[in-house]
């Protein structure tokens, strides 16, 4: 009896796991070309290998006595699998070998990671000489004085929480999440908002408001008074002084006017072409998201950061990612000829309505 007692008292506990096959991730992702590692991850090898340096003391972690950790790479790996596709949590944990629950964890606190470490280098408002130079890369690109960003919004479908008090206003209607954002001249997000869900009917046009208190006293302070440094804005936003939208269209606008709104929306493209990129590269943004609100919200920051990490190490965007011609770049800067008699005018009531 003490001999028996002694040997199964030396005996190690086991590891305890339910019995997966992680075959896809650790020899097929493992062998992909490097367009079949952008197309599934949707992000270059290097900037994998930058996400989980700079993630790895939030993610790291240790094997216990009865149970395996999730290596680092794989655990950046799910979480931008289940960004870049509009799958659900069950379809990463089959394909990564893993638990239903251990994906929501690992896609949660890979997007608290990325706002905590990368959202403060990445996605930065400009101040002192970084807006001077903001507003003259936009006048050189777009032909604007003064302009420092556009400001632009965006609706990410999600299901519909638990103890949602208000209705479904119509069949037509779902429930999204708002995001606005102002982008720079190069397509880089440098300030992002989120609203409280709310039903979108798609059929009565869009709303534009603000989706929190702070943001006009925010930019106010950004483009401050002294230097009149100014937002492009679509005609439905509230008016600001530091808002700048196009003359409101009632049939008797002077040939000032027209060309003055001609330019405005050519500049506004570099908006539509920075959203339509963010979705296009990050596809849960487009999928009705089965993730709780709050997780949708960290979801869809991470996805901004994500984009000006991918823009700015100049990783590819494949054309197949976005299928909506208006959101294609525009072709080429607009004609700047400075001898023109429209541009000439152009300038004159820019220069009118600044002041």
């Amino acid at each position: 009896m003490h001999h028996f007692l002694r040997d199964h008292m030396r005996r190690r506990p086991k590891v305890w796991f339910y019995p997966r096959t992680s075959d896809w991730w650790e020899n097929t992702a493992a062998a992909f070309t490097d367009d079949q590692w952008l197309q599934h991850f949707r992000v270059s090898r290097d900037t994998f290998s930058y996400l989980c340096t700079a993630l790895k003391p939030q993610l790291k972690r240790q094997d216990t006595t009865y149970r395996l950790c999730i290596p680092l790479q794989k655990r950046v790996a799910l979480a931008l699998y289940k960004l870049a596709n509009p799958c659900d949590y069950k379809t990463v944990a089959d394909l990564f070998a893993v638990g239903v629950a251990s994906v929501c964890r690992c896609v949660h606190e890979f997007c608290t990671a990325v706002i905590a470490v990368l959202k403060p280098h990445l996605v930065v408002a400009p101040t002192g000489d970084e807006l001077a130079d903001m507003a003259e890369y936009f006048y050189q690109t777009y032909g604007i004085p003064q302009c420092i960003g556009v400001i632009d919004s965006i609706h990410v479908p999600i299901i519909r929480p638990p103890h949602y008090q208000s209705e479904q206003p119509n069949q037509e209607g779902y429930l999204a999440v708002l995001l606005q954002a102002v982008v720079d001249g190069k397509g880089l997000f440098w300030d992002l908002n989120m609203g409280c869900p709310r039903w979108v009917n798609e059929s009565s046009g869009f709303e534009e408001s603000w989706p929190c208190d702070d943001l006009s006293s925010r930019m106010r302070n950004i483009c401050g008074t002294d230097n009149g440094h100014f937002i492009l804005g679509h005609a439905g936003y509230p008016s600001q002084h530091w808002l700048l939208k196009p003359c409101p269209n009632t049939g008797w606008l002077t040939a000032e006017q027209e060309l003055f709104n001609t330019q405005i929306n050519q500049a506004h493209c570099v908006a539509e072409h920075a959203f339509g990129r963010l979705k296009g590269r990050w596809k849960c943004l487009s999928k009705r998201n089965d993730c709780n609100f709050e997780v949708v919200k960290d979801m869809v920051e991470t996805c901004c950061i994500l984009h000006n990490l991918c823009e700015r190490n100049m990783d590819a965007f494949l054309p197949e990612w976005i299928t909506l011609d208006h959101l294609q770049p525009p072709n080429g800067k607009p004609q700047r000829d400075s001898e023109s008699d429209s541009w000439m005018t152009l300038q004159q009531f820019m220069q009118d309505n600044v002041e």
